[in-house]
């Protein structure tokens, strides 16, 4: 017998921007049932390095424009979740420096301030003295940085959690198991999905908010999702020992390199992070692990003298051109993706969520999201 299931809107993806999306469709007075393959934050949200920036990955002017808004919306779930379910999600506002050791490193730490400031946010200069003051973590011979205070972190694991927990509240469920498909009479019109095991669940409306994993809703839809995985690794540190140290309390970067060391109120300082194209392996491995490290090492001494506590693998949802995909899909009604936002979907998880639940609430959204339509995708190659 097939078990069927209901709700105002189906979630195919239990990471973040499911989440979010069940969260801001309860606070709409609409139902949902989340369908996770997994187990929820089990993907890239459980173990991304939580840090909110727009610029980890590609510097998309229509992705950027939407930054404002998404880094004002997680200020505000930083004081309604933890209200609502208890869980303190360690969002943490801290100044982050952007170094450079070299010439070559300075003129593209200049362009990226110039570009910056042409956007209205501010990066202040500082010399390598300055720099160096700010932190005793910084050993190299910093010639020159940026420093950012609109940058920042998160525990993203907390984050989905108390996403979800806040959205149940609000009548959202989780249901397990793999999507196969889409329950169609045709003409556009998905009423419901096709588990794995047979069951069903029917909704007004269906969200593929499904990761580096979305790639296969193509055959559901007749129509490409050009979205890549690529794997992340990242290393952990233990807290200094009694002796050996203050523990790092700013974020920081090198740019001749891309190496970053981030301390987090809620877990161990973080070494990333690679950028590997491997198919949908997470497996660890020592090469990353030796990578980060000593490229770390050229920004801090301190991370040769430090322990490892930890290394962490995750699938990034990459997309061919760069840019998330989000909104309706062409020739369906009420289908919509919510995808391929590289390495910044924890960043972005807040505005995607908010825009696709306005939209299936009202119809609208309030957020410039038409750049980022999946129309695109009918003329773009993976």
């Amino acid at each position: 017998m097939t078990t069927t299931d209901s709700a105002d809107v189906l979630i195919v993806g239990g990471g973040i921007i499911g989440c979010l999306t069940a969260y801001y469709l309860s606070q709409r007075g609409l139902s949902a049932i989340v369908i996770e393959a997994d187990g929820i934050a089990s993907g890239a949200s459980g173990t991304s390095a939580g840090w909110l920036t727009p610029y980890s990955h590609k510097n998309d002017r229509a992705m950027l424009a939407l930054s404002p808004t998404t880094l004002r919306l997680h200020a505000e779930l930083a004081e309604t979740l933890p209200a609502l379910t208890g869980i303190d999600h360690g969002y943490q506002p801290a100044p982050y420096l952007r170094c450079a050791i070299t010439e070559d490193g300075v003129a593209e730490l200049l362009a990226f301030q110039s570009q910056r400031a042409s956007e209205s946010v501010v990066m202040e200069w500082l010399s390598g003295e300055e720099a160096r003051a700010m932190s005793p973590w910084i050993t190299a011979n910093i010639i020159g940085a940026l420093r950012s205070d609109n940058e920042p972190t998160v525990d993203s694991y907390r984050l989905t959690m108390s996403a979800f927990q806040a959205a149940e509240m609000g009548g959202a469920r989780m249901i397990f198991g793999r999507v196969v498909g889409l329950i169609s009479p045709g003409d556009g019109v998905a009423t419901g999905v096709r588990m794995e095991n047979g069951s069903e669940a029917h909704g007004d409306a269906v969200v593929l908010a499904m990761g580096p994993w979305s790639g296969a809703a193509a055959k559901w839809l007749d129509h490409p999702v050009p979205v890549t995985p690529q794997r992340g690794e990242l290393v952990y540190l233990a807290a200094p020992g009694e002796g050996d140290g203050p523990e790092l309390d700013i974020g920081l970067n090198l740019v001749e390199d891309g190496s970053s060391i981030l301390r987090k109120r809620l877990s161990d300082t973080i070494v990333g992070v690679s950028k590997e194209y491997v198919g949908f392996d997470r497996s660890t491995t020592i090469g990353a692990r030796d990578e980060l490290l000593i490229n770390a090492a050229r920004l801090s001494r301190r991370v040769e003298m430090a322990s490892i506590s930890g290394q962490t693998a995750c699938l990034r949802p990459i997309s061919a051109d760069g840019r998330a995909y989000v909104g309706l899909v062409p020739g369906w009604d009420a289908v919509y993706l919510a995808t391929g936002h590289s390495g910044e979907g924890i960043h972005y998880g807040p505005v995607t969520a908010d825009a696709i639940a306005g939209l299936i609430s009202d119809g609208i959204c309030e957020h410039d999201i038409a750049p980022l339509s999946p129309t695109r995708t009918s003329t773009t190659n993976v």
